[in-house]
């Protein structure tokens, strides 16, 4: 009971980051979002693998592996999550972000052959026509005539990165410690935003509010360092397949915390469309754990990445 309440928890954490992305874009850019937010989340797990005696060391031959996971899962998935969040509502962009696993799994099965059955294909359409009549607002002769918004976009975009780091991290899992992959995805993060952080603030300032820098402070600790934590140890006493069936919680958290805090407003027919989208996700992780592979994250969210932190083998975030 215990680890299912942390995993709640967590999962209200990974939601809240959609609500703090929002509130931090009234008056900072997605830049300076992802970047403070990796300064504080790399500081954190520094201390932390420090704390608990963990080596950092690595070889040179990982620098490219650790670099390749970092420009996508870190740099490319936020600076999109974020923009996609500017251009966009939190509810649409986290039903977007719930379709990660089939977007991983879609990959993995294209790029490292992996097979796909019928019941898991029949799941990724039903998702993704959930997505469609969502961002349409149940309106699809819209949606064909004018095309996607440009959040919708961003995010779609979003997904694809970290689904390309998540198949990239079921190639490398056994070669790292996952403490040690996730803070030189962290690092590769600070370190390739930095200059662009820097010519930005050159340029424009940094005139980021009381409420902005709150809301990087949460992100950076409670979803991104703590929410990464928290996961780690449930999958121990949980299991990689019930821990990651959580996650089927952050999209439902949005909804309602998107409503409550952000006064966005919800069609009702969209909870349809959205019962379509997480019930897909959600059998389809069933099926591939009864398959026999672990199902994979969804951040962000890992983040998001919002997500939330990085994935191990079957591991939200």
């Amino acid at each position: 009971m215990r680890w299912i309440l942390l995993m709640s928890m967590t999962c209200a954490f990974w939601a809240g980051a959609f609500i703090a992305g929002k509130i931090g874009l009234r008056t900072a850019t997605p830049l300076t979002l992802t970047y403070t937010r990796f300064v504080l989340a790399v500081g954190c797990l520094y201390l932390y693998a420090r704390f608990k005696g963990i080596s950092l060391r690595i070889g040179r031959g990982d620098i490219g592996n650790l670099l390749l996971l970092g420009l996508t899962g870190m740099v490319g998935y936020h600076l999109l999550f974020f923009q996609a969040l500017k251009h966009s509502t939190a509810i649409k962009t986290a039903m977007i972000g719930a379709t990660n696993p089939l977007m991983a799994a879609a990959l993995a099965a294209l790029f490292l052959g992996e097979g796909l059955d019928g019941g898991r294909i029949l799941l990724m359409l039903t998702a993704l026509a959930g997505v469609l009549l969502t961002i349409s607002n149940w309106h699809l002769g819209m949606l064909v005539r004018q095309g996607p918004g440009l959040g919708d976009l961003f995010m779609g975009g979003a997904v694809v990165c970290w689904s390309i780091y998540a198949v990239l991290v079921r190639r490398m899992v056994r070669r790292f410690d996952p403490i040690v992959s996730t803070f030189y995805s962290f690092l590769t993060c600070v370190v390739v935003l930095a200059p662009l952080q820097g010519i930005e603030i050159a340029r424009h300032g940094l005139a980021v509010d009381a409420p902005g820098w709150l809301a990087i402070v949460y992100m950076g600790v409670f979803p991104t360092f703590i929410g990464y934590l928290v996961q780690q140890q449930a999958i121990k006493h949980l299991g990689v397949g019930k821990a990651a069936l959580f996650i089927n919680l952050v999209p439902v958290m949005v909804m309602v915390l998107a409503v409550v805090v952000l006064g966005e407003t919800f069609l009702p027919l969209n909870l349809v469309s959205a019962g379509m989208i997480i019930a897909s996700v959600l059998g389809f992780n069933l099926m591939a754990g009864t398959a026999g592979s672990a199902p994979r994250p969804a951040a962000a969210p890992a983040a998001p990445s919002a997500l939330p932190p990085p994935p191990v083998p079957g591991a939200r975030p």
